[in-house]
């Protein structure tokens, strides 16, 4: 039964994927967000593919493999992308800002793929621990992904950043995808340690799989119906716009951090 309930979710995400992609094309809206409409169509045919050949075990790891690299990879520049999207009023701090946490993610990789190798020497490969292995690579960069996410909403919730509504609707929701995902693989790598029954394991990886798949659905919805050409227009102040004064103070301030990072950059 359960299983069932995660092969519906499959093809109800494919979906709102579908209609998703359709209305971003016919509002024009693609070409503004170039990474993460293609993270978005490498996750939807990673679906695909995987749902059709699902009773392929070899090569359904293999598209996951495949699939799950090439997105972590897009994920970072998605990123990127939206925090540079978000401080387009600040170019100076978008740019500094963009460098560090490109920096950052370079460490990440170094450090998980580093972590890979030794795994995988150490271990025995008839036992799935290439699987296991790469679980926690990407367990571990979709954390240092959720928390960059957070660190950036952080941000935008305390300075008063006037950023295009659509850049906010997409950094919410992606945040909310990077938060399920990462809390999905902890739980399947913890219970993947305590649990020894291999039917209750499955059944437990399918009660996780629909969990995520029902996030990954909110976010899908929440775009198709958020998001329009009037939110490329319309601007939205993220921070302390309850409180003028406050915020009169923060603007200075952040503006001041701009200036002084341009006259860095002369030198």
């Amino acid at each position: 039964m359960l299983r069932n309930v995660e092969q519906a979710m499959w093809y109800i995400n494919m979906a709102a994927a579908a209609v998703l992609f359709g209305r971003l094309y016919v509002q024009g809206l693609v070409r503004a967000y170039p990474f993460l409409f293609a993270y978005l169509a490498v996750d939807t045919l990673e679906q695909i593919i995987a749902s059709a050949f699902a009773q392929n075990l070899r090569f359904y790891t293999e598209i996951y493999f495949v699939g799950q690299t090439v997105k972590v990879g897009l994920a970072i520049f998605v990123i990127l992308e939206l925090y540079e999207l978000a401080l387009a009023q600040q170019p100076a701090l978008a740019r500094f800002g963009r460098r560090m946490l490109g920096y950052l993610f370079l460490i990440a990789i170094a450090f998980g793929f580093v972590n890979l190798l030794l795994e995988f020497d150490a271990a025995d490969p008839n036992r799935g621990t290439l699987l296991v292995s790469f679980l926690r690579l990407e367990r571990s960069m979709d954390l240092v992904t959720f928390v960059v996410l957070i660190l950036i909403a952080v941000f935008l919730l305390w300075f008063p950043v006037r950023a295009r509504r659509n850049v906010a609707v997409w950094l919410g929701g992606f945040l909310l995808y990077s938060f399920s995902r990462w809390t999905g693989l902890l739980l399947m790598n913890r219970f993947h340690q305590l649990t020894h029954d291999v039917n209750r394991f499955q059944q437990l990886t399918h009660e996780l799989n629909v969990a995520m798949l029902g996030a990954s659905l909110a976010c899908l919805i929440g775009w198709c119906l958020m998001l329009k050409p009037a939110g490329e227009q319309e601007m939205v102040v993220t921070g302390h716009a309850w409180d003028p004064a406050e915020m009169e103070r923060l603007t200075v301030q952040l503006d001041a951090i701009n200036s002084r990072l341009v006259r860095m950059a002369r030198y």
